[in-house]
């Protein structure tokens, strides 16, 4: 790499860089960092050459809990990591512009679900007091739970419904967690544990629904106190990272230059925000994460969100286009992580709220099973990444090039939250492939 793309290190402010450097020199450093021109006629973003999130500056190490209380997670810190955002190089050429994906796959327990049934649980023990911790799930937050518990050192029960893998059962005993099988879907599996969560007095964890509901300072929504609050850390984060990795745009020059601004021309460098974010939605816990944590890094108002689901697991997309709740009869999707039968009542009214007006920063996108089988595997080719169905909801926005809500969105990258998934493992994508008559080779 030449030393003048070196020069932005993660830890350098563009004011320390204007200081040091010439406009000539400037543009030698742009140059080589480099807009690909065949997909940006005009130059509105450009990033250093790194393809991966570095190490994270020492100040912002603090902001990424974004409005988590500190004295919780004092003691042992959060229960969840860090992840990666990476460059999809190869996303990012079938979709004709930057795409980037954040890594949540490679949370402990296997997918998203651990910052906010992380910091949950946390707060429950610190606060409440908590002595035992009750949950209903698919999987994936059942086993966010049950990693807490160990870690935590809680005893956990978990009830999950008859849809869900014995693997998955195993690994959830591996985190010392009873497990106890009752319904054919969610909704009844969490009907009997909260009957059992009122036996044992303990803590409900409930894998998307409000714990506590405030007003929120930023958007007038009711939000959750605690399991959103950690979800909405994964925005801090990218944030964060497309700072240190030096994405930005150029914008005309306005008012006084802060910190971390430079001007050339006319024009300054702010750091770049997603022209869209693409997530996966069942029953609305992420996406309500999401939107809260657009809102306190301030890009509510500009960055919309796709929530992709399966037919067949669209209560989101149904409830919207209802603008109620709809009540599914029932999951026929594979993408068995997102059945929900239907959304929460708060994240359909915080999506509707974000639909006024000609932005619609909330936008629904149904896909299809196999599309989103069809991504996973692709995205394992791509990335050696293993992730199930629900997350190929998201990633099929990318690949499937059928996500017509992408095509108005902002000039920034385009962020995929790969929310992972452990209800899946090599077998059962390739019998899913075959299925769905995907190439598996």
């Amino acid at each position: 790499m030449p030393p003048t793309a070196v020069a932005r290190s993660p830890l350098a402010t563009p004011r320390a860089l204007a200081s040091s450097s010439s406009l000539a020199s400037r543009r030698v450093q742009r140059t080589a960092r480099g807009v690909y021109p065949a997909r940006r006629p005009r130059r509105d973003v450009f990033r250093v050459m790194a393809s991966a999130s570095p190490a994270t500056a020492p100040g912002d190490l603090i902001s990424l809990l974004g409005t988590m209380d500190r004295t919780v997670v004092a003691e042992r810190g959060a229960l969840h990591l860090q992840t990666p955002l990476i460059l999809s190089k190869p996303m990012s050429e079938r979709f004709g512009r930057d795409v980037y994906v954040k890594l949540d796959a490679f949370q402990p327990s296997g997918s998203f679900k651990l910052r906010g049934i992380g910091y949950t649980c946390q707060k429950a023990v610190a606060s409440d007091g908590a002595r035992a911790f009750v949950s209903s799930s698919g999987g994936n937050a059942g086993l966010a739970t049950a990693y807490a518990g160990q870690m935590l050192k809680i005893p956990t029960t978990v009830v999950v419904p008859q849809s869900t893998p014995a693997f998955i059962r195993a690994r959830l005993e591996a985190y010392d967690a009873k497990v106890i099988v009752h319904g054919a879907q969610w909704s009844e599996a969490n009907e009997r544990a909260a009957e059992i969560n009122a036996s044992a007095n303990g803590k409900m964890v409930h894998p998307f629904e409000v714990r506590s509901i405030h007003w929120s300072p930023y958007d007038g929504v009711r939000v959750d106190a605690d399991t959103w609050t950690g979800h909405a850390t994964v925005v801090h984060e990218i944030a964060s990272e497309l700072r240190a990795l030096g994405a930005i745009r150029w914008v005309p020059t306005g008012g006084t230059l802060n910190e971390e601004e430079e001007e050339e021309e006319g024009e300054k460098a702010v750091p770049a925000m997603p022209g869209a974010f693409v997530t996966c939605v069942g029953g609305g816990g992420l996406l309500a994460g999401i939107l809260q944590g657009l809102s306190e890094v301030g890009w509510g108002d500009d960055v919309p969100v796709i929530a992709a689901e399966t037919i067949g697991a669209d209560s989101l997309a149904s409830s919207v286009d209802a603008g109620e709740v709809v009540t599914l009869p029932g999951i026929s999707s594979v993408a068995k992580s997102l059945g929900a039968a239907s959304p929460s009542p708060t994240v359909l009214e915080m999506c509707l709220k974000r639909r006024v007006g000609s932005k619609k920063l909330a936008r629904p996108w149904r896909t299809t099973d196999r599309d989103a089988v069809e991504a996973c595997v692709k995205f394992a080719n791509d990335h050696r990444v293993l992730v199930e169905p629900a997350c190929g909801a998201a990633l099929a926005a990318i690949y499937s090039g059928k996500c017509d809500e992408l095509k108005e969105c902002g000039e920034g990258p385009i962020v995929v939250q790969v929310c992972g998934g452990a209800v899946i493992d090599l077998p059962t994508l390739a019998a899913y492939a075959k299925q769905f008559d995907v190439d598996f080779d």
